[in-house]
Protein backbone atom coordinates (compact mmCIF):
# COMPACT_ATOMS: atom_id res chain seq x y z
CA UNK A 1 0.00 0.00 0.00
CA UNK A 2 1.43 3.44 -0.84
CA UNK A 3 1.40 6.27 1.35
CA UNK A 4 -0.37 9.67 0.45
CA UNK A 5 1.36 12.25 0.30
CA UNK A 6 1.10 14.96 2.76
CA UNK A 7 0.43 18.41 2.24
CA UNK A 8 0.30 21.32 5.46
CA UNK A 9 -2.25 23.03 5.57
CA UNK A 10 -2.80 26.36 7.50
CA UNK A 11 -6.19 28.40 8.03
CA UNK A 12 -7.85 29.86 10.77
CA UNK A 13 -11.67 29.92 9.70
CA UNK A 14 -12.53 26.20 10.13
CA UNK A 15 -14.83 25.94 7.71
CA UNK A 16 -12.26 26.63 5.50
CA UNK A 17 -9.63 24.52 7.05
CA UNK A 18 -11.99 21.55 6.41
CA UNK A 19 -13.28 22.41 3.01
CA UNK A 20 -9.64 22.17 2.09
CA UNK A 21 -8.69 19.12 3.98
CA UNK A 22 -11.63 17.78 2.09
CA UNK A 23 -10.82 18.98 -1.42
CA UNK A 24 -7.02 17.33 -0.51
CA UNK A 25 -8.48 13.85 0.45
CA UNK A 26 -10.75 13.41 -2.51
CA UNK A 27 -7.68 13.33 -4.66
CA UNK A 28 -5.81 10.96 -2.33
CA UNK A 29 -3.66 13.84 -0.38
CA UNK A 30 -3.14 13.47 3.50
CA UNK A 31 -3.66 16.53 5.44
CA UNK A 32 -2.25 18.07 8.34
CA UNK A 33 -4.02 21.07 8.80
CA UNK A 34 -3.10 23.59 11.64
CA UNK A 35 -4.72 27.15 12.43
CA UNK A 36 -2.14 29.33 11.76
CA UNK A 37 1.29 28.74 9.89
CA UNK A 38 3.55 28.42 12.83
CA UNK A 39 1.65 25.47 13.96
CA UNK A 40 2.00 23.84 10.97
CA UNK A 41 5.58 24.86 10.07
CA UNK A 42 6.40 23.51 13.59
CA UNK A 43 4.21 20.05 12.98
CA UNK A 44 5.83 17.02 13.13
CA UNK A 45 4.68 15.85 9.90
CA UNK A 46 6.29 19.56 8.18
CA UNK A 47 9.34 17.35 7.24
CA UNK A 48 7.62 14.78 5.39
CA UNK A 49 4.73 16.99 3.73
CA UNK A 50 4.99 17.52 -0.31
CA UNK A 51 4.34 21.20 0.15
CA UNK A 52 1.86 23.39 1.99
CA UNK A 53 -1.35 25.49 1.64
CA UNK A 54 -1.53 28.76 3.92
CA UNK A 55 -4.85 30.69 3.86
CA UNK A 56 -3.08 34.47 3.86
CA UNK A 57 -5.01 35.10 7.91
CA UNK A 58 -2.57 32.01 8.73
CA UNK A 59 0.46 34.04 8.74
CA UNK A 60 0.87 35.81 11.88
CA UNK A 61 3.88 38.00 10.22
CA UNK A 62 4.62 39.20 6.94
CA UNK A 63 7.84 40.48 7.80
CA UNK A 64 8.82 36.70 9.53
CA UNK A 65 7.10 34.97 6.16
CA UNK A 66 9.49 34.61 3.77
CA UNK A 67 12.42 33.39 5.83
CA UNK A 68 9.39 30.63 7.45
CA UNK A 69 8.89 29.75 3.60
CA UNK A 70 12.63 29.51 2.84
CA UNK A 71 12.96 27.29 5.80
CA UNK A 72 10.24 24.95 5.06
CA UNK A 73 11.86 24.29 1.59
CA UNK A 74 9.31 23.08 -0.10
CA UNK A 75 6.62 24.17 -2.24
CA UNK A 76 3.71 26.62 -0.83
CA UNK A 77 0.29 27.67 -1.77
CA UNK A 78 -0.64 30.69 -0.88
CA UNK A 79 -4.83 31.58 -0.61
CA UNK A 80 -4.66 35.27 -1.07
CA UNK A 81 -7.84 37.58 -0.57
CA UNK A 82 -8.96 39.65 -3.34
CA UNK A 83 -8.24 42.88 -1.95
CA UNK A 84 -4.93 41.73 -0.47
CA UNK A 85 -1.27 43.54 -1.73
CA UNK A 86 1.20 41.06 -1.41
CA UNK A 87 4.55 41.41 -0.59
CA UNK A 88 7.01 39.74 -3.47
CA UNK A 89 7.35 36.05 -2.05
CA UNK A 90 9.60 34.16 -4.02
CA UNK A 91 8.30 30.45 -5.21
CA UNK A 92 5.19 30.92 -3.72
CA UNK A 93 2.14 29.99 -5.77
CA UNK A 94 -0.92 32.61 -4.87
CA UNK A 95 -4.19 31.48 -5.55
CA UNK A 96 -7.01 33.98 -4.98
CA UNK A 97 -10.00 32.76 -2.64
CA UNK A 98 -12.50 32.14 -3.19
CA UNK A 99 -12.37 29.80 -6.10
CA UNK A 100 -10.40 27.09 -4.61
CA UNK A 101 -11.63 23.69 -5.98
CA UNK A 102 -9.82 22.73 -9.18
CA UNK A 103 -7.28 25.63 -8.78
CA UNK A 104 -6.21 24.39 -5.43
CA UNK A 105 -5.94 20.82 -6.65
CA UNK A 106 -4.12 22.13 -9.69
CA UNK A 107 -1.31 23.80 -7.91
CA UNK A 108 -1.04 20.95 -5.19
CA UNK A 109 -0.50 18.41 -8.04
CA UNK A 110 2.09 21.10 -10.20
CA UNK A 111 4.11 21.41 -6.61
CA UNK A 112 4.01 17.86 -5.97
CA UNK A 113 5.48 17.51 -9.37
CA UNK A 114 8.44 20.04 -8.79
CA UNK A 115 6.61 22.71 -11.50
CA UNK A 116 5.24 25.03 -8.86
Amino acid sequence: MTERPIVLVAAPDAGLRHSIEFALASEHFSTDAHRDADSAFASPYADQAVCAVLDDEALESWIEAPAQFERFAKPIILLVSLFRTMPDLPSVTLLRKPFLGEPLILAVRYAVAGLA
